[in-house]
């Protein structure tokens, strides 16, 4: 993850890196730099040819395609694939959107935060639900305990850890 390039802060970094590569004629690179981001080869091409002719991408763009590899670099489960998606549906506003692409804020640490979240709230579920488990041995019901946040929680979270308020 973000090998050849290194980590961008911003889409300005990002759109600053593919300006010069454009300048140098570097099709290839410009690939490259769009592949390691997230963002999407063909519109590297576009760019090149002036197709394109202001940035590669946008805040949006440049925080949906970290996410993006961030998220083929762990190999998500479906349960966090569905907490990653929220992310990016939550990422329309425009400050969580930069904050999400800050160097050092990580998917990975984000989804970290949610599993604490989840783990300091947990509970032990009613006698009724713990009767009908069938995947956890008997014995080990009486310590069962189960929490994930919810959505509000969760926006919370989004937003205190990637550094910018909602508004």
């Amino acid at each position: 993850m973000f090998e050849k390039y290194g980590e961008f802060d911003s889409a300005e970094e990002i759109n600053a890196k593919a300006a010069e590569l454009k300048v140098l004629g570097d099709r290839t690179a410009l690939r490259e730099l769009a592949m390691e981001n997230g963002l999407d080869p063909e519109d590297a091409e576009d760019y090149a040819d002036g197709i394109i002719e202001d940035d590669l991408c946008t805040v949006f763009m440049a925080a949906q395609g970290k996410i993006k590899v961030e998220m083929e670099a762990m190999k998500l489960t479906r349960e966090f694939e569905m907490l990653a998606d929220e992310l990016q549906v939550e990422i329309q506003d425009l400050k969580l959107a930069a904050g999400v692409r800050r160097k050092g804020k990580s998917l990975a640490e984000y989804l970290a935060k949610v599993i604490d979240k989840g783990y300091q709230d947990a509970i032990t579920p009613p006698k009724e639900i713990l009767d009908k488990v069938t995947a956890v041995p008997k014995q080990y019901l009486q310590h069962l305990k189960t929490g994930m946040p919810n959505k509000a929680e969760r926006k919370t979270i989004m937003t205190e850890y990637f550094g910018e308020k909602v508004v």
